[in-house]
């Protein structure tokens, strides 16, 4: 079950950035945000959502759905505070918004590919028995 839910959090986070992808020039006219940015942060966001798929299949530990609580948490707050301000017309609401969707989604996969997370990579070296040197 577990893994599941790190599966449908990726998957939704991928569908987010193709949405945002889709509807670009909208999104980008309601939050006064610059198009490299929206940009940045929708490709960070998708390789977020991919990574959180991937972490899924292979581990899906229980402790690190804090991870996820913690960053979708404060991606509410920053969609109501980008909301806000869109709404007095300030250029904030895009800074807001695609930084966080960006940095937040950045460090996500960070947590989830580093560290005792990452991919084990001691099983794909040779064993001294197969070394040319004969060991």
């Amino acid at each position: 079950m577990m893994k599941f839910g790190f599966v449908a959090d990726g998957v939704v986070k991928m569908l987010v950035a193709i949405a945002l992808c889709i509807f670009l020039p909208a999104v980008e006219s309601f939050l006064l945000a610059p198009r490299w940015l929206a940009i940045a942060a929708i490709v960070l966001l998708f390789l977020s959502g991919a990574t959180e798929i991937s972490y899924g299949v292979r581990k899906a530990q229980k402790s690190y759905v804090k991870y996820l609580v913690i960053f979708d948490s404060l991606w509410v707050v920053a969609t109501i505070m980008a909301v806000i301000f869109s709404l007095v017309d300030s250029p904030a609401a895009g800074y807001i918004w695609f930084c966080f969707t960006g940095l937040g989604s950045l460090g996500i996969a960070v947590i989830f590919t580093t560290g005792a997370n990452g991919p084990d990579f001691a099983d794909d070296e040779p064993s001294d028995e197969a070394s040319p040197t004969g060991g």
